[in-house]
């Protein structure tokens, strides 16, 4: 009995269609922006889509003719064991430690571009034309390299050095095999070095080809914006002078129920406000770049006809915050800034202008790809397709069995993060002209303006004690989240265990290094942690249950 309903299970989650359920194989146009949040708007409050205001063309075509999900999240909040579980729809405990550790920030980003593992193989092997365009992986040059090596991406025309908005170097590689660099420092084609641009133009300059030809194409976008140091183009330097960072509800509060290194950390000083302001301004003003690159590419494909072909897939690595629960400029914590990203969806038989509010993630992009072209699913896949959430309701797809899907879909879901490194709130260069952080001082601040810059970093114990601005920690910042959103619960709960064997002896995992719980309906700015009161069968559920998803692989992950 138990072996039938893991085999039914098995075919659930990994339905697969013989053919392209559309009738055809749509091309997709794929872009993935780096550090981009969905909570901190233009209000002293979180706002429903957060950076994507600053964004007119993005809400045109796709937030009010797609779907925007409100719960889009991703299984890491951060660079790259994010994107690797992108490109290859699998849970990080699969693809880094404990199960197959890597050595970019702990993963292996191998699974992007093996034969048959990742989302350019498996579709260039589907009959697709691939090209690349933009940041990969945070390993940008020997990621490239392999695929080269593998021929598993047919064009690519990325940056080498991706941290650099002026960088100059790019990586060519065409689908005869031909591959070299390309130095555009001196007489830069399309007029300027500016990444973004570049990027853009050079997209177009291959979709010309795509868009004469009878093959589907996936092309991948990945600019770096909005990603400190966040440089805006020239052009866009000060398109949001008038502008300040939010001071949302938790912004510079005291964390007493919070893990060590946040719940140490000071009040933050006007230094760091400024230069968050200043951060705050660039962030928005590289995403001018990228809704422009995004209207170009809309254009070019509408003007060939192909809209009605091509599905769009807008998402970014993680999200971000700015100065919440006195956390700088950073992204690796368990809370709904940073785990969240924008998550919009359009193409053929997909609804318009619609909210849908289930839990997808970043590894549940790769299946959605593959079940439109009609290629099967592999079984170690973690992420599914969410193409049941997402289908007009007057689409033939619509059919009895995809909303039997989507009723099934997941109301929980696991996030992990294994410290990266113990680093502070000077960690990240910001752009600026000087023009408006003249007041700022020379960089943002380590530590208090009363505090010897030089001293050493401890985290203290008592709160708000700190003399460093803490944003990650070895010792207290390794973790996984357990996220359910349902009719009766809206909760967060995290474990928190430096040796990341999370072993305990204990029903409910009373034992690991510290425990966070948060009602986000009742606390949405997560500042009252629960879990000292919580009932004990609670503590057991939430331990039990996130113990069983770490585990999880396949067709057992929900």
């Amino acid at each position: 009995v138990v072996k039938a309903v893991v085999l039914l299970m098995a075919a659930i989650a990994f339905c697969h269609a013989a053919s392209p359920p559309l009738g055809f194989k749509p091309n997709f146009v794929f872009i993935l922006t780096d550090d981009q949040d969905t909570r901190l708007g233009l209000s002293d409050s979180y706002t429903s889509i957060g950076s994507l205001e600053s964004m007119p063309s993005l809400k045109n075509i796709l937030i009010n003719d797609g779907v925007r999900f409100t719960n889009g999240m991703v299984q890491t909040t951060i660079c790259c064991p994010s994107r690797t579980e992108t490109f290859s729809g699998r849970m990080y405990h699969n693809i880094g430690p404990p199960n197959e550790p890597g050595s970019c920030m702990h993963v292996n980003t191998t699974n992007v571009v093996a034969p048959g593992r990742g989302m350019f193989p498996l579709l260039q092997a589907a009959g697709y034309k691939t090209g690349v365009f933009g940041k990969v992986t945070n390993d940008q040059s020997s990621i490239l390299d392999k695929a080269i090596k593998l021929g598993t991406m047919d064009y690519i025309d990325s940056p080498i050095d991706y941290n650099n908005f002026d960088g100059v170097t790019y990586q060519r590689r065409f689908e005869n095999g031909t591959n070299y660099v390309e130095n555009i420092k001196t007489n830069p084609i399309f007029g300027t070095t500016y990444q973004t641009t570049q990027i853009g133009n050079r997209t177009l300059r291959w979709l010309d080809e795509m868009l004469a030809g009878d093959d589907p194409w996936i092309t991948y976008i990945g600019p770096h914006a909005p990603h400190f140091p966040a440089e805006p183009s020239p052009w866009y330097e000060h398109l949001w002078d008038n502008v300040t960072a939010p001071v949302t509800p938790n912004y510079n509060v005291s964390s007493p129920g919070k893990t060590q290194h946040v719940r140490q950390n000071p009040p933050l000083s006007s230094d760091v406000k400024c230069w968050e302001d200043q951060h705050f301004r660039d962030r928005w003003s590289t995403l001018k770049s990228v809704d422009e690159v995004l209207q170009a590419v809309y254009d070019k494909v509408e003007a060939a006809g192909e809209l009605d072909k091509t599905v769009f897939i807008y998402t970014s690595d993680h999200g971000y915050k700015l100065g919440q629960w006195r956390v700088g400029t950073s992204k690796q914590h368990p809370y709904e800034t940073d785990i969240h990203v924008p998550f919009l969806v359009r193409g053929p038989q997909i609804a318009k202008g619609t909210e849908v509010s289930n839990i997808v993630a970043n590894i549940d992009i790769l299946p959605t790809m593959l079940e439109l072209a009609g290629v099967e699913i592999p079984s170690f896949m973690d992420g599914k397709s969410f193409l049941p959430l997402v289908l007009n309701q007057d689409s033939p797809l619509n059919s009895q069995q995809s909303k039997e899907r989507a009723a099934s879909w997941r109301d929980h879901f696991m996030v992990e993060y294994f410290s990266v490194g113990t680093y502070y709130n000077d960690h990240s260069g910001i752009w600026s002209d000087d023009t408006n952080t003249k007041s700022c001082g020379k960089k943002p601040p380590r530590s208090p303006p009363n505090v010897d810059p030089s001293a050493k970093c401890v985290e203290a114990n008592e709160t708000g004690a700190g003399e460093c601005y803490f944003v990650d920690s070895e010792h207290s910042n390794s973790w996984r989240l357990l996220r359910i959103i349902n009719d009766e619960e809206n909760l967060a709960y995290v474990e928190y265990d430096p040796t990341w064997t999370f072993n305990s002896t204990s029903p409910t995992g009373a034992d690991l290094q510290f425990h966070e719980l948060y009602n986000v309906t009742a606390d949405p700015y997560q500042m009252d942690n629960i879990y000292p009161d919580a009932r004990e069968d609670l503590k057991e559920r939430l331990h039990q249950t996130l113990a069983t998803y770490w585990k999880c692989s396949g067709a057992s992950c929900p």
